[in-house]
């Protein structure tokens, strides 16, 4: 039981280490099972306080496209959010994260697919690329601290789109609550991401998708 504990202290330490000081590990390893569960237990317990706030501060009104898409095909969402994002959105934000240059020409490719109304995010986060792009070239690259917690910021920001015809200039203060669930989700993405691979990334993601889809799409009573 001690030792139990000791591994799961040790991850923790490990998590608060890299978002205190984010580093690249020299070699990825294969995360383990319990480990992988009780890094999703940290991230849902350091997330469900922010629909809790959004709640007491009656932003919980704001339209979300989630309903909308729930009513016209709620197992299609499913595949989306668990299947479809994860691949999506790890290459997109995460994969650059190792300073390759390879890596970030895909990032840049692949973020076409999140262009929609709110394109704004997008065109400024091309922006943050093309400067990592031109660093990297010139061999002096921004720090990693800078870099993960850029790539959390606009993973952050993106899902503003989740809201309808939302007011920016009314809301704007309320950003911070609204998407800092999503701002610390990639914290600890990036985290996976640099110490065990972007397919664990990846299949994380999905993992932390489906606990919150897959009972909306089931119990979700149009």
């Amino acid at each position: 039981m001690k030792k139990k504990y000791s591994n799961e202290m040790q991850t923790l330490n490990e998590l608060l280490n890299f978002l205190k000081n984010p580093y690249k590990a020299s070699e990825y390893r294969n995360i383990k099972g319990k480990e992988f569960l009780f890094l999703l237990l940290i991230i849902i317990m350091v997330v469900i306080p922010f629909p809790l706030l959004i709640e007491l501060a009656e932003l919980d009104q704001l339209d979300h496209k989630l309903i909308e898409m729930l009513e016209k095909n709620r197992w299609l969402v499913a595949i989306g959010a668990i299947v479809l994002a994860p691949m999506i959105e790890e290459p997109v934000f995460r994969l650059h994260l190792d300073l390759k240059k390879a890596s970030i020409w895909w990032g840049l490719a692949l973020s076409i697919f999140l262009i929609g109304d709110f394109w704004y995010p997008i065109v400024l986060f091309w922006g943050y690329l093309i400067f990592l792009q031109v660093r990297v070239s010139q061999g002096n690259p921004p720090s990693m601290k800078f870099i993960v917690y850029c790539s959390a910021t606009f993973f952050a920001i993106v899902h503003m789109a989740n809201f309808k015809e939302l007011d920016y200039s009314e809301f704007i203060f309320w950003i911070p609550l609204l998407v800092g669930s999503q701002f610390f989700e990639g914290l600890i993405l990036s985290y996976i991401r640099l110490n065990f691979g972007i397919k664990w990334s990846i299949l994380f993601h999905g993992a932390f998708n489906a606990i919150f889809i897959l009972p909306a799409v089931y119990f979700f009573n149009p």
